[in-house]
């Protein structure tokens, strides 16, 4: 499959997943404009849409128009969201999208991951249909005639039940290490290539982050480091093949539900934290191909 298809192709294989645990919302998030939402609070008092999206998801840009006549026709019977990973994103982003498609819907800001962590899925776009009684009936990739169907039943308050799918739930997180000084390394594995053109920026960050852990991992001997790649649009044989294309020299696992990423309240890709005894000394998100991140995280481990 060539690699600009990878992401849609991705998404279309996976089945459906649906949440077999109670729903855990903070009490409060926040929207784009800054206004509260008691989501829990909606949970088993009214059917629930949420709209898993992110700005760099081309899939999700082409399903906004599609997304708003929804909200039009259903926001009446249905309280629906379009939940933001809030991962790499910019005002600016949010809101060019937003005026250019006529947005009225509530962009829900997700809070490290705290509503995403709810749904093990692999990528975005992603939708969720919860009932009136708080039970998850529906979730897809596709914005297709059945996600109409589930969507209308949903409003009528029609109580449906959809088989569960068969989702691979192994976990290949490995626990960082607490103990002495430890570097904990967020990145994608499709950061440098599929933000190239979406996001040119956000793929140079990448790569300079990648050189600049490269470096510091072979010029430190005994480094303990902990290198995460995000679980979204991501197979385990894409962590393989991130380890070859990059000939990294350290072991890469995937951040299974992004567990590890919450865990440290990272909020974007790449992220360095480097920690002492379990107390983070520093942090760098900007990697700009210079020596200075390298020297920053080395003055952190006192190696410089």
């Amino acid at each position: 499959m060539q690699a600009r298809n990878f992401l849609l192709g991705l998404l279309l294989l996976l089945s459906p997943w649906l949440s077999a645990k109670p729903l855990q919302f903070e009490a409060e998030y926040q929207t784009f404009e800054k206004q509260p939402v008691a989501l829990q609070a909606l949970v088993g008092k009214k059917p629930l849409y949420l709209k898993f999206w992110a700005t760099w998801c081309l899939d999700c840009r082409r399903e906004l128009p599609s997304l708003e006549q929804t909200y039009q026709k259903y926001s009446g019977k249905i309280a629906i969201f379009a939940v933001n990973l809030n991962i790499n994103e910019t005002d600016g982003a949010i809101r060019s999208l937003q005026q250019k498609n006529k947005l009225t819907i509530p962009i829900l800001m997700d809070n490290n991951g705290s509503i995403a962590g709810n749904f093990e899925f692999k990528g975005t776009p992603f939708h969720v249909l919860i009932n009136k009684q708080g039970e998850v009936v529906y979730s897809t990739y596709k914005d297709d005639e059945r996600l109409a169907d589930q969507l209308a039943k949903l409003a009528s308050n029609t109580k449906t039940t959809v088989a569960e799918a068969t989702v691979s739930t192994s976990t290949t997180t490995n626990t960082p290490l607490t103990k002495g000084t430890v570097v904990i390394y967020f990145s994608a594995t499709w950061c440098d290539w599929y933000m190239k053109d979406i996001h040119p920026e956000l793929s140079s960050n990448c790569i300079n982050a990648l050189q600049t852990v490269d470096k510091l991992y072979r010029s430190t001997p005994k480094l303990q480091l902990s290198a995460y790649v995000t679980h979204l649009w991501t197979e385990p044989t894409d962590v393989d093949d991130y380890s070859k294309k990059f000939s990294l020299p350290y072991k890469v696992s995937m951040d299974d539900n992004n567990e590890q990423f919450r865990r440290y309240k990272a909020t974007g890709y790449p992220t360095v934290i480097v920690l002492k005894d379990g107390k983070e000394i520093t942090r760098i998100t900007e990697f700009d191909g210079s020596e200075k991140p390298l020297q920053a995280i080395k003055a952190a481990l006192g190696t410089d």
